[in-house]
């Protein structure tokens, strides 16, 4: 499958697209009184690029469990759905990505991991959660081993950039839950065990994101409060303990990456980011049905 290589001009546009996504989600939170931060390289972007890091092709943000579940129910009522879409996996309703997210309904973008299949294919802003460590080290494995069994059974295709034990591992998993009924209920089992910790999330001591085999924790009280700071030409949040929380997550997070590794993440096989993705149903994703 030929990917595309996005040029400058592209590039650019998508970022402003991707901002103005998670601008409305500022907003929208202001007004209704829900704290959410940029995570991972947004943020990372936000404190050394005062933007987007150049080479970067998407945005995230995080909340914390009770601030997600207040943006569910704000999403749910006040939100424009006719412009964006709050897309969460659910019975019969799976993007086989690994996190939630917000999507543009009037772009298109396609990746060689959604192709395939007949879901939402609009620019998303990845949403998540900061969710709590358990407290012993047993938990901790348990909760990891369910925090990579959910984004398996979440993503519903063997991971690309895991190593050969790990694909072959899923492509067992896979082969013997193969419908996406029996992959739903399986992601919602190991899910629910993983985040039993945000019970008591208010006296945990760490919090990490829920993702393929999960490694890195960090103080929960980097994350209890936000600050606005600038994002190219606008003020977006970042947690309160950004510098701890980069410093522990990328090291000497001022240091620019080799330029080997200075590209966009995304594997985009079709990108028009001026045209709903409804256009290209059958032409240019779920062409024949899909798999």
């Amino acid at each position: 499958m030929e990917l595309i290589k996005l040029k400058d001009e592209e590039l650019k546009d998508l970022q402003r697209k991707s901002l103005n996504i998670v601008k409305y989600t500022a907003e929208l939170c202001k007004e209704h009184n829900v704290k959410f931060f940029l995570y991972g390289g947004s943020c990372l972007g936000a404190v050394r690029n005062h933007g987007f890091i150049p080479w970067d092709d998407d945005m995230d943000i995080k909340f914390t469990p009770k601030e997600y579940e207040k943006f569910r129910v704000v999403w749910r009522k006040y939100a424009d759905k006719e412009r964006f879409t709050f897309w969460e996996q659910s019975k019969g309703h799976n993007d086989h990505t690994l996190s939630a997210s917000i999507r543009d309904n009037n772009t298109t973008f396609i990746t060689d991991s959604t192709v395939n299949y007949d879901v939402n294919q609009g620019l998303a802003v990845d949403v998540g959660v900061c969710s709590a460590c358990a407290k012993s080290r047993l938990g901790e494995i348990v909760q990891m081993i369910c925090g990579a069994g959910a984004g398996l059974f979440k993503a519903g295709r063997i991971p690309a950039r895991k190593s050969r034990p790990v694909k072959a591992a899923a492509k067992i998993i896979l082969g013997i839950f193969r419908t996406e009924n029996s992959q739903y209920y399986m992601y919602r089992f190991f899910e629910r065990i993983a985040k039993v910790p945000n019970k008591y999330y208010d006296s945990a001591e760490y919090v990490k994101e829920l993702s393929m085999f999960p490694k890195l924790k960090f103080r929960r009280e980097w994350f209890d409060d936000v600050k606005w700071v600038r994002f190219e030409d606008t003020e977006l949040p970042i947690p309160i303990g950004a510098k701890k929380y980069l410093k522990a997550r990328y090291g000497n997070y001022m240091e620019l990456p080799p330029e080997k590794d200075r590209h966009p993440e995304h594997r985009i096989v079709f990108l028009d980011l001026n045209t709903p993705y409804k256009k290209y149903r059958g032409k240019k994703y779920f062409v024949n049905g899909g798999k």
